[in-house]
């Protein structure tokens, strides 16, 4: 049977925004079709008037746990004719009544003491059932306890469903949390807008916001050639390491360069000038050359290491800047 079916905004290619408004105006097309309804299959032994109110009892409870409306079914007649039998019978009223969601009762006992059955189909099939036996003035908590065991989660109120249908081995996040699913499976959330990854098994993904109204299920299908090429991250890459690794040592180099001008300057300490009337103890000449030799080798290596310093660092933010565009 058909479902209804919803899709937001797609960010991907050109192609995948024609397949999501093709996806939109199928939507479109489709939403009436939600609703649920209940029915009295059979009632063997309780009279026609306590079946009625049994599926009077039953609409109040689909209508207090359910965010999806509940039509009118139909009105139960005892001793109508009947041509099937059993599950048989059942399987045919479903299919009859032509809306996704069914609630059928199947009433035995009395009308002093009622014994029921409650069956939940979806689509068509039936998804399971409860039995109890209650009082007619119990009917209602009796048969709301029952339909709470049986109702889907994505069809109680405030919820809704996406109905995943992705390429085998895709990882589906919803608002960014890993979500077990597989194709087919209505997966329940919260009513309302959801950011969606899917993650294709050759690294391909496609982010969606899906709106999902409240008990409706909202198709989550998208191709994986509409995908935007994603690199999983699996941290820093080689050529980041690298950037680091050449800043660092740029700092450490031009640190020497600094050190080496240091020792330049200080080469002279200890020497005594001789150009003065006061100075009796000076330094010998060959000293002051070698003094002096020796601060003009420091002063060049520190340049020199300076200069090899400033390009190792910025080769290193070239490198990174060129890694971060090619993430």
């Amino acid at each position: 049977m058909p479902c209804p079916l919803g899709v937001g905004g797609v960010l991907a290619r050109p192609a995948a925004v024609k397949f999501a408004l093709a996806l939109g105006l199928l939507v479109a097309h489709l939403a009436h079709a939600q609703g649920l309804v209940s029915a009295v299959v059979d009632s063997n032994g309780p009279s026609e008037a306590t079946a009625r109110k049994a599926q009077r009892a039953l609409d109040v409870a689909l209508k207090a746990l359910s965010g999806a409306p509940v039509g009118e079914g139909p009105v139960f007649k005892k001793g109508a004719p009947r041509k099937c039998e059993g599950a048989e019978c059942a399987r045919a009223l479903v299919a009859s009544l032509e809306v996704p969601g069914v609630a059928l009762l199947e009433l035995k006992g009395s009308d002093t003491r009622i014994v029921f059955e409650l069956s939940f189909w979806l689509d068509g099939e039936r998804q399971g059932s409860r039995k109890g036996e209650t009082p007619p003035d119990a009917l209602e908590p009796s048969l709301k306890a029952a339909v709470e065991q049986l109702l889907p989660g994505w069809l109680r109120k405030g919820f809704g469903a996406m109905a995943v249908q992705v390429e085998g081995g895709s990882v589906v996040k919803v608002d960014g949390r890993v979500i077990a699913a597989r194709n087919g499976d209505l997966v329940a959330v919260p009513a309302g807008a959801h950011q969606v990854d899917v993650v294709f098994p050759s690294g391909n993904a496609v982010l969606q916001r899906l709106e999902v109204p409240e008990a409706g299920r909202v198709a989550l299908a998208v191709e994986p050639q509409a995908a935007l090429t994603a690199r999983a991250s699996s941290g820093p890459t080689a050529l980041r390491y690298g950037s680091y690794g050449l800043v660092m040592l740029g700092a450490a180099t031009a640190a020497a360069g600094f050190v080496a001008g240091a020792l330049s300057k200080s080469t002279g300490v200890g020497l005594t000038r001789c150009d003065t009337p006061e100075a009796r103890d000076c330094s010998a000449l060959a000293d002051v050359l070698r003094a002096n030799q020796q601060a003009q080798q420091y002063a060049s290596f520190g340049n020199l290491l300076l200069v090899l310093g400033a390009a190792a660092a910025a080769l290193g933010v070239s490198l990174f800047v060129v890694d971060t565009l090619l993430q």
